[in-house]
């Protein structure tokens, strides 16, 4: 994930700033292509492995669950793969109906099939591609926060009713202890 959003405030900070300052409108086009010919496939094979890998562990943790596995996760499992979707959907946007259209569209007129993209239709694309990089980045932290809600409701496992009776009983003991004359020496530093 970090890998993704890195790449994403690349694509923010670095290669569009960067072809920005290209002295004349070739050398920008160029920059920009290139840049997107890494960006391209790099963040669709990082989605790639983010979502199998976030199957296998989902696979296992299913199988240590058993019956409780839909009572204690189902809810956040069920949002987290809306958003992981809806992510999915949107880099795909990015990269097949944004970005790689720049390239492919320089490429057909170079062969004299049509022209290039104007620079108002050029700066439109990168306007997009920048705001739903930004939106990328909000729907990777939302599902991080979702997972670890997750997280939290599988380390969770022991009811909370039993959390405190625990802590009850614990209390408990050291206020007991603590009234032996014996034992009351280490109490004072609890006061």
């Amino acid at each position: 994930m970090a890998a993704y959003v890195g790449a994403q405030f690349a694509v923010i900070y670095m290669l569009i700033p960067a072809a920005e300052t290209a002295p004349d409108e070739v050398s920008r086009r160029k920059s920009l292509i290139a840049g997107f010919k890494f960006y391209n496939p790099f963040t669709i094979a990082v989605l790639g492995i983010i979502v199998i890998t976030g199957a296998m562990r989902l696979t296992d943790l299913k199988a240590s669950m058993k019956f409780d596995y839909f009572a204690r996760i189902g809810g956040p499992l069920e949002l987290k793969l809306a958003l992981a979707f809806l992510l999915i959907f949107i880099q795909t946007y990015i990269t097949f109906g944004l970005a790689f259209r720049i390239g492919r569209q320089e490429e057909v007129a170079a062969h004299g099939d049509g022209d290039p993209f104007t620079v108002k239709q050029l700066n439109s694309m990168l306007r997009r591609i920048r705001a739903m990089a930004w939106f990328t980045i909000v729907l990777a932290a939302a599902i991080i926060w979702v997972s670890l809600t997750m997280v939290s409701r599988v380390v969770n496992a022991v009811p909370t009713a039993s959390r405190i009776s625990a802590r009850i009983a614990a209390g408990a003991h050291r206020a007991s202890s603590c009234l032996d004359p014996a034992t009351s020496a280490a109490c004072d530093d609890i006061a």
